[in-house]
């Protein structure tokens, strides 16, 4: 029986059969065709053995093995020859040596005619060892191609190569350097490379590559590099022999600002993610180099230098594509800015050295990338940095560069492939991208594409789907910096075919290019006539310049929207002619990035970027409920785009909307909440208008169209809606669990000033605020202190307990009776004429989210302005009070931003229109402060007008609306929008307010005594 032979050795013997034809390859360039198969073994040999398969590839590597002793090495080097020979006769005879008697006779035959050499001797057995000091890591193996010049920039201009050469001649003053031999063709490879192999060949590739290792033809003329040649070992021999020379410390703070400048200037806002990961490992470099000169003085030193260093990072890198840790990544990421350096002090010596700099960034680049490749919590800085290669690549290269650094084309392809894959039209897991459906071989069923191959292979299936076509035409304009020659350049890159790949399949990939570059022409056509004018999302400050970001993102809890970005997602949306404007100063308050969309005369309508999900909603909505409404108080039409933008912090889809409206031509339109807050000389008359006009006229289609309905109320509002209700189309994903666990989070912490946020636990106000330094105010009193935490109410009333309950008893100031709330909840929920899980209640068309912002007013001269509705996300059939409520809550949050004084005018009178009479038609104090009164005199209207929507027989009950006002008040005190801290206290109170109208209600039905003064 065959001797076993072990995953690694079967990895070494495979590396060193790689690296012996890319070497022949090199010195013979002729014999490309007949290695052409020989390539596709190799490929597949590997992908066999990382699948664990010890028997396919044992022939493969074999046979390549004899082809290339036989093509090559028997003439011209017989030791390395006889070395390829027992590699292939061990694999011949690991399995089934009777099938492969042909071959081995040929082996046999190749031996013996060596053996007839004068210097020969007997066929060695396999000898191939791993590399002393270093354990065995396997290492890909490019096969060499036709080389450009050699990098860094060799200045031999006349050294024979198929690309122009335009490097310049070294300066009489430089020493006379030998020029370096000019290897062969080889093609692009990426996968693992080797510390103990050294020596790599780029062809070879992994599924788990992503794009080449930086090796490529960037590391001509280094194959007399010792093979296990180590970072460690270069820092050590410079420090011996480099005492002339500018110490490395001294170059180090102007190369930090170069790289990073580089960086900031193409990609910005990408920046600000990994940013800190920059700057540290540009501490650590300092650290490293610490006794370290660099000969920046003297050419030949200074550029083999470079080449050592590029050849090591690209082999590490290759090596690291397999599998490693954080710390070796950092080590190849601080190789690549080693050797930037290097090449930045070449340019004294090679002025147009700064696209080897670039190549070296880009290197630096792409190890993060690789590092975070498949790591789903990194999605955000994934893709940051594939933005930040993109943005680099084509803003510091030109298409002549492609042919000096055309490695960078495959980091480039691999980056464009993840934007497309983790941020395009239908987003994946970076988990889930090396197995996805998208990525299938065409060529090998059951196989997917290797990295390299994601981006062309996906606009090649994307080019027959229109709906993606937008989509995909708007990331390519955000990768190129939104330039049409960006465009032309990335593409060109994406395409980029060398010397030996060339061949079937050209032009079909010609004309895809060509498709999308004209698609992508075409939109930016479109988009550069669209102008934003005071994007509040915007990256940065307020009004701060259009960035070059490509990502929707999150930031301190506030979405952002590049200028570029919405320009591309208005396309669709925009007027064709005469021009748009984007106009967002009108909606700036929105957490929900909205503008104005106007064309030269006047506004049309209001465009918004929104979940796609959410935006599917509103366009089903409106078809199937706006359209009821009269066209004077709605939109004409609803228009989606089907360019989507994935939000970089969490994955999720955005897209536009654009509701059209029959604007004037020359309103200024505003929002409900502005003409209230501005319209200071408005009367009482006035204000009621405007309210009988939005409630009575625009919304009476719907308010008409009521009936009643038996269930239960809690489902209605997801701040009551147990975890296990059944209703989707109303707010799916909110419960009562949800909007708990907002309260926890810590800017409501640090707006009410309570450690850990606000809790259900305690049961009154007093307890959740011990310790906080709202108590004692004059906001806070110390009835305030008895009244019910409403965030217990709602813990109790929707049956959520996050964790046991065994709150009560750690309230002081309640007595026995009260510590076990059993039977007022169970009348609460379960009375037949008060609960909330029994009631028949009114039911007609509501909006859903109609609070003063969602309202617009156009003609606000006029005596009673035009209004219009805007976003339908939420509407549906449901409670009758929805709206009343929602609006109501709206007008005490967010109108004025307000004062304690005036708080304390607003807390009684709400504490006393809660019942009967007071409720339906409260009394407006004469002595109000006239911003508090006119905010009562629309809540006065409001409510009339609900009471006067219930049928005869059947009232609209107090407790009806007063558990629709507590569920629509507590939202408004944890709003991330919501700046004013008395604007969220406010909804707080008033919610604890009802919260204790409530409980005092089922304490009087059950015969329970408690209160305020219990």
């Amino acid at each position: 029986m065959a001797p076993f032979i072990s995953p690694d050795e079967f990895e070494l013997c495979l590396t060193t059969v790689a690296v012996a034809m890319g070497d022949a390859l090199a010195a013979e360039p002729r014999l490309g065709p007949r290695f052409t198969r020989s390539r596709m073994v190799m490929t597949e040999a590997e992908q066999e053995l990382a699948d664990g398969n010890l028997v396919g590839p044992a022939f493969k590597i074999a046979n390549t093995a004899l082809a290339t002793a036989a093509e090559y090495f028997v003439r011209a080097d017989p030791e390395r020859a006889r070395e390829l020979l027992g590699i292939a006769v061990r694999l011949y005879n690991h399995r089934n040596p009777e099938k492969f008697a042909t071959s081995l006779a040929r082996c046999h035959e190749l031996l013996a005619q060596l053996d007839a050499l004068p210097s020969g001797g007997g066929a060695p057995a396999l000898a191939v060892q791993p590399p002393p000091q270093q354990p065995f890591r396997p290492a890909p193996t490019p096969v060499p191609a036709p080389a450009p010049a050699p990098l860094p920039e060799e200045p031999f201009a006349a050294q024979p190569s198929p690309m122009p050469q335009t490097s310049p001649a070294p300066q009489p003053s430089q020493q006379a350097v030998a020029p370096a031999p000019v290897p062969g063709p080889r093609s692009f490879g990426a996968g693992a490379g080797s510390e103990g192999t050294g020596s790599a060949s780029s062809w070879r590739r992994t599924a788990d590559d992503d794009g080449d290792d930086g090796e490529g033809e960037g590391l001509r003329g280094l194959r007399d590099l010792p093979h296990n040649v180590s970072w460690e070992q270069l820092l050590a021999e410079w420090r011996v022999g480099s005492a002339d020379g500018t110490p490395a410390e001294e170059l180090l703070d102007a190369f930090g600002e170069h790289v990073s400048g580089m960086i900031r200037r193409n990609a910005p806002t990408a920046a600000e993610q990994f940013v800190a990961i920059l700057e540290d490992d540009l501490f650590h470099l300092r650290e490293q180099l610490v006794g370290v000169s660099v000969p920046s003085d003297v050419y030949e030193p200074l550029h083999e230098r470079a080449k050592e260093v590029r050849h090591v990072a690209a082999r590490d890198l290759r090596a690291y594509t397999r599998g490693g840790t954080a710390s070796e990544a950092q080590r190849i990421r601080l190789e690549w800015l080693a050797t930037a350096l290097l090449n930045l002090s070449l340019r004294v010596h090679l002025p147009e050295n700064g696209h080897q700099i670039a190549a070296d960034v880009l290197g630096y680049l792409q190890t993060l990338q690789v590092e975070h490749r498949y790591n789903n919590d990194r999605r955000e800085l994934l893709l940051a940095v594939a933005e930040a290669t993109t943005l680099v690549a084509v803003g510091e290269l030109r298409d002549y560069h492609l042919a000096r650094v055309d490695f960078v084309c495959r980091w480039l392809r691999h980056a464009v492939a993840v934007r497309l894959l983790v941020g395009g039209p239908e987003p994946v897991e970076p988990g889930e991208t090396r197995a996805h459906r998208r990525v299938r071989s065409q060529d090998s069923p059951g196989r997917y594409d290797y990295p390299d191959k994601w981006a062309t292979s996906l606009l090649r299936q994307w080019a027959d789907e229109p709906e993606r076509w937008n989509s995909v035409a708007f990331i390519l304009l955000l990768l190129s910096n939104w330039k049409a020659e960006g465009l032309e350049r990335l593409l060109a890159a994406l395409y980029y075919r060398s010397y030996e790949t060339a061949g079937p399949g050209t032009e079909d990939e010609d004309k895809i290019r060509d498709f999308w570059l004209g698609r992508a022409l075409e939109m930016l056509g479109v988009a550069r006539a669209i102008r934003v004018v005071r994007n509040a999302w915007e990256p940065g400050a307020v009004g701060a310049a259009s960035s070059t970001s490509m990502s929707l993102a999150e930031r301190d809890s506030t979405l952002q929207l590049p200028s570029r970005l919405l320009q591309g997602v208005a396309v669709e949306l925009a007027p064709k002619a005469n021009g748009a404007v984007m106009q967002g100063a009108l909606f700036a308050d929105r957490p929900v990035p909205t503008f104005l969309a106007s064309n030269v005369f006047g506004p049309i309508g209001v465009l918004k970027i929104d979940e796609a999900a959410k935006v599917q909603r509103e366009k089903e909505n409106f078809d199937r409920y706006g359209e009821a409404l009269h066209p004077v108080y709605r939109s004409s039409k609803c228009t989606v785009s089907t360019v989507t933008v994935i939000n970089s912090s969490n994955g999720l889809r955005y897209q536009g909307i654009l509701t059209s409206y029959v604007f004037r031509n020359r309103d200024e339109p505003t929002t409900f909440r502005t003409w209230l807050v501005r319209t200071e000389d408005a009367k009482d008359e006035k204000l009621q208008e405007v309210v009988d006009e939005l409630l009575l006229e625009a919304l009476g289609p719907w308010l008409s169209n009521a009936s009643r309905a038996m269930g239960d109320l809690r489902g209605e509002y997801p701040a009551l809606r147990p975890d296990d209700y059944d209703r989707t189309s109303y707010a799916p994903g909110k419960d009562a669990r949800t909007e708990l666990e907002h309260f926890v989070a810590p800017e409501v912490a640090e707006i009410f000033d309570v450690e850990g946020g606000l809790t259900w636990r305690p049961r009154t106000l007093g307890a959740l605020f011990k310790g906080s330094s709202l108590p004692g105010t004059e906001v806070f009193t110390d009835d305030d202190a008895k009244l019910t935490n409403p965030l217990w109410l709602v813990a109790h009333i929707a049956e959520v307990f996050p964790g046991d309950d065994k709150d009560e008893a750690a309230d002081a100031g309640t007595d026995s009776a009260e510590q076990d709330p059993a039977e007022l909840l169970e009348w609460l929920l379960y009375d037949r004429q008060g609960g909330l899980t029994t009631r028949s209640y009114l039911t007609c068309v509501s909006h859903g989210d109609l609070h003063c912002e969602n309202v617009l007013v156009g003609g606000a001269e006029r005596p009673v302005p035009d209004l219009y509705l805007i976003d339908f996300e939420t509407t549906h059939r449901g409670h009758i009070c929805k709206d009343f409520a929602r609006l109501e809550s709206a007008l005490w949050s967010r109108t004025f931003a307000w004062t304690p004084e005036q708080l304390a005018e607003i807390r009684p009178w709400f504490a006393q229109a809660q019942h009967g009479k007071a409720l339906w038609d409260p009394e407006i104090p004469e002595e109000a402060d006239p911003k508090v009164r006119r905010v009562l005199t629309c809540v006065k209207r409001l409510r009339a007008i609900l009471k006067g929507c219930e049928q005869p027989n059947w009232a609209c009950t107090d407790l009806e609306y007063r558990w629709a006002l507590f569920a629509s008040l507590l939202p408004f005190a944890r709003y991330r929008d919501q700046e004013a801290p008395n604007n969220r206290l406010l909804p707080f109170l008033l919610a604890a307010e009802v919260a204790q109208g409530l409980v005092d209600e089922a304490a009087k039905a059950t015969g329970r005594a408690t209160g305020k003064g219990a």
